[in-house]
């Protein structure tokens, strides 16, 4: 997030760069955010909060807690993301920004995630699980017992697909969906969260092919099709595919042809990728089908597109693209445009995209640096191939 300097005698400046960052990561206006900072320098003339002063600043929000205190250390460590033992204005201004109630509740869950992700190996094991059940209880005075921890083990082992003994962000999602009561106990520091809300979406996604009325009705707000065109669609996906799904050869072969490209194999990959992680059972089902109609007709925004493809080039499904993801969407790329790599290389392409969309500096790129590609039409007509211009 870039240091705000302790050691100047004048009070620190937030330079242009910064303030577009936190407009484009937060619901903030520029307004409010020089309103937080002209207070933020009234109390911490110096630019920045030690640990005690947290303490004392959030405490009162975690007041109906029995022991705060083992929560607000890790909170501390977690969100003094340069390690340096203090919290700049941005860190202090990014915790406020995903506390607030119109904050997505995905984006919650993420952060949830990294919270509870002690080790940073995009990765919850079972150590790491067990020690938030037990925080959780600790800091709320309550009892954890032998049959309420073994409900926990269970539900772990359920979630944990590959029995390697470790949750990964879909999967730690998903435990929190099916077990509302420990996801409350977890985050006290959204006690304003309405988590009940929200449905499962492994119970939207099931495994049968019968069309339900929840389906459809969760497929019109999703992808703002009438119940007659997803019947319609439906209908013909059955009748193409009487297995109820796609295989990713067969997936490959129908997007092929939106693409309009026989160049397009190695990219399709990654869309596979995007649309699989649904159900990830390495077969495109009806919902998923749909959706790529819709991601490629004229209804759906470039906003849309955009976010959807985010999903598609972060390939470890962390949060985040990488590097290393950037290079391998640029080699697929110049594959689909036919370009010439030994004239033009992958490598500095890659290393130009970073530069441009990553606004902190932090060698990743976040989904909303992602979409404010948007703003560059250049790059954009690079990175998201021709969606199609009507849809049959």
């Amino acid at each position: 997030m870039g240091n705000l300097n302790p050691a100047r005698s004048e009070h620190p400046e937030l330079n242009e760069r910064e303030i577009s960052y936190i407009i484009l990561h937060t619901h903030f206006t520029r307004k409010q955010i020089n309103d937080f900072y002209i207070r933020f320098l009234t109390y911490y003339p110096r630019g920045y909060v030690n640990f005690p002063q947290f303490c004392d600043l959030y405490s009162n929000e975690l007041k109906h807690l029995s022991n705060s205190q083992p929560l607000l250390e890790r909170l501390f460590h977690h969100i003094d993301t340069d390690k340096n033992g203090q919290l700049n204005f941005k860190e202090i201004l990014f915790l406020k920004a995903i506390s607030m109630p119109e904050t997505d509740d995905d984006e919650k869950l993420r952060w949830i995630f990294c919270l509870y992700d002690t080790n940073l190996d995009h990765h919850i094991d079972e150590h790491e699980f067990f020690s938030l059940c037990h925080l959780a209880y600790r800091i709320h005075g309550k009892l954890l017992t032998i049959d309420r921890l073994n409900e926990f083990r269970f539900l772990f082992k359920k979630l944990d697909i590959n029995n390697d003994r470790q949750l990964n962000l879909e999967e730690f999602i998903q435990l929190c969906q099916q077990c509302t009561d420990l996801l409350e106990l977890i985050t006290p520091m959204f006690n304003k969260t309405s988590w009940n809300s929200k449905k499962s979406q492994c119970g939207i996604f099931s495994s049968t092919n019968e069309l339900t009325s929840d389906r459809i009705d969760y497929l019109m707000n999703r992808t703002k099709f009438t119940r007659e065109q997803i019947l319609h669609y439906y209908q013909t996906f059955q009748k193409n595919c009487p297995s109820g799904h796609l295989s990713k050869s067969e997936f490959i072969d129908f997007y092929q042809k939106l693409l309009r490209s026989k160049l397009s194999k190695v990219y399709c990959e990654f869309l596979f990728h995007a649309f699989d992680s649904l159900a990830q059972d390495d077969f495109i089902q009806f919902d998923e089908y749909l959706i790529a109609i819709y991601i490629h007709s004229n209804g759906s925004t470039p906003r849309e597109k955009l976010e959807w493809l985010y999903n598609a080039y972060d390939q470890d499904a962390d949060g985040f693209i990488s590097y290393e993801e950037i290079k391998q969407i640029v080699n697929a790329l110049f594959i689909l445009y036919d370009i010439d790599r030994e004239k033009h290389s992958v490598a500095y392409i890659s290393y130009e995209i970073m530069a441009i969309l990553d606004l902190n500096d932090d060698d990743k790129i976040s989904k909303q640096e992602f979409v404010n590609m948007l703003k560059d039409k250049e790059l954009t007509s690079f990175l998201a191939p021709s969606f199609i211009k009507k849809q049959s």
